[in-house]
C-alpha cells in the first residue's frame, strides 16, 4: 500500500511541474519566403516561420518600426542579464554582431523570453536559433500597439503604425490684408502636404494661374492644403516710409481684386520679415510653388512656367503623395 502511495506522489508531482517542462520546447523552422511592408513600403526582413508564424530578430524589428508611433530601442541590461526595450525612442544600431545563417531549415529552441519593457519584466514568445532570440511577430504587435496584415496572393506580410510627428522646422508668421498673424507652422499642421505658392501682383503668368489654383484647390478641399504668399505686399517696419505704405495698400487693394476675379477662397498671406527672408533664398523666379509636408520639407518646387498646364502640372506633383 505504502509502494502504491509513494507511486502516486510521485506522478502527482511529475504532472505538478509539467507545464515548466513544456515551456520549453524544439520546433522545426523555415526561412520565410514572404515581403514585409512598413507602412505600404517594402522593408528587408529576415524572418523564420515556426507553426505558420513569423518569428524575427528584434532588432530588425527596431529598425523596421523607427520612424513610426512603435518605434523603440533595443539595449541590454548586463546587471539583470535582459534585453531591453524602450519605446518612443528611434532606433540605433548599438550592436556590431550580425548572425544569420544560409540553411533554410533550423531548429529553433521555444520558450518564454524575459525582457525588460520600460523597466518593468514582462516576456515575449521567441525562438532561439542560432544563438539569436527571433521574436514571434503578432507578439510584439500586441505589445508595442502596431498591426500586422497577410495578403495571401502578393505573400506580403503587412505590418502598419501610424507615423511619428516631428516638430515643423519652420518658424514665422504670415498675416491677412486686416493684420491677424498665423504662424507657417500651424498651418502646415492642418495637412499632410501643403501646396504653396509665393505669386507677386506685378507678373501676369501669376495673375493667369490663379484661376487654375483655385479649381485645383476646390477639388483637393480636405486632402491637401493651399496656401498663397503674396510676395510683393512687403511687411512694415519702423523705418517704413509713407510711400512703403501707400504702396502696400495698393498691392493688397489688387490682391483682392485679382482673388475675387479667380473666385480664390483659400488663404492668401502677407508676408513678414521672416518669411520674406526665407523665401527670398528659395525663389529665384515668380511664380514659385512648393509642396511642403507637415514637418516643414520641401517636396517638391516649381519655378515660373512649365511645359504643361498649371492645373495639370501641379496636380500631377500633389498625386505623388496624396493617394
Amino acid at each position: 500500500m505504502k509502494k502504491k502511495i509513494s507511486l502516486l506522489l510521485v506522478v502527482l508531482m511529475l504532472v505538478t511541474f509539467m507545464p515548466m517542462s513544456m515551456a520549453v520546447s524544439e520546433e522545426r523552422s523555415m526561412e520565410s519566403s514572404q515581403k514585409f511592408t512598413v507602412n505600404g513600403e517594402a522593408r528587408d526582413i529576415r524572418a523564420y516561420i515556426i507553426k505558420g508564424k513569423n518569428y524575427l530578430k528584434l532588432r530588425d524589428a527596431a529598425a523596421a518600426l523607427k520612424g513610426t508611433k512603435a518605434q523603440f530601442q533595443v539595449d541590454y541590461d548586463k546587471e539583470k542579464n535582459l534585453v531591453m526595450i524602450e519605446t518612443n525612442k528611434p532606433y540605433e544600431d548599438l550592436s556590431n554582431t550580425k548572425i544569420y545563417s544560409s540553411q533554410k531549415k533550423l531548429w529553433a529552441t521555444m520558450k518564454d523570453m524575459d525582457i525588460l519593457f520600460n523597466g518593468k519584466e514582462r516576456k515575449l514568445k521567441s525562438a532561439f536559433i542560432i544563438d539569436t532570440n527571433y521574436i514571434e511577430l503578432r507578439d510584439l504587435a500586441k505589445l508595442l500597439g502596431f498591426s500586422v496584415g497577410y495578403d495571401a496572393p502578393t505573400k506580403i506580410v503587412a505590418i502598419t503604425s501610424d507615423k511619428v510627428k516631428m516638430p515643423c522646422l519652420l518658424d514665422f508668421e504670415l498675416e491677412d490684408f486686416d493684420g491677424k498673424k498665423y504662424n507657417i507652422a500651424d498651418i502646415l499642421a492642418e495637412h499632410e502636404y501643403t501646396l504653396v505658392n509665393v505669386w507677386s501682383t506685378e507678373y501676369a503668368q501669376c495673375k493667369k494661374e490663379l484661376p487654375d489654383l483655385t479649381k485645383l484647390a476646390n477639388d483637393y478641399n480636405g486632402k491637401a492644403g493651399f496656401l498663397g504668399v503674396i510676395h510683393n505686399i512687403e511687411p512694415l517696419t519702423s523705418t517704413s516710409s509713407d510711400y512703403d505704405k501707400k504702396t502696400r495698400e495698393e498691392n493688397i487693394t489688387t490682391a483682392k481684386d485679382l482673388l475675387n476675379q479667380a473666385y480664390a477662397k483659400y488663404a492668401n498671406l502677407c508676408p513678414s520679415q521672416a518669411a520674406e527672408k526665407y523665401f527670398n533664398f528659395k525663389i529665384k523666379a515668380f511664380p514659385t510653388v512648393f509642396i511642403f509636408d507637415s514637418e516643414g520639407n520641401i517636396l517638391e518646387t516649381f519655378i515660373g512656367v512649365g511645359a504643361h498646364g498649371f492645373y495639370e502640372k501641379y496636380e500631377r506633383a500633389l498625386k505623388k503623395y496624396i493617394k
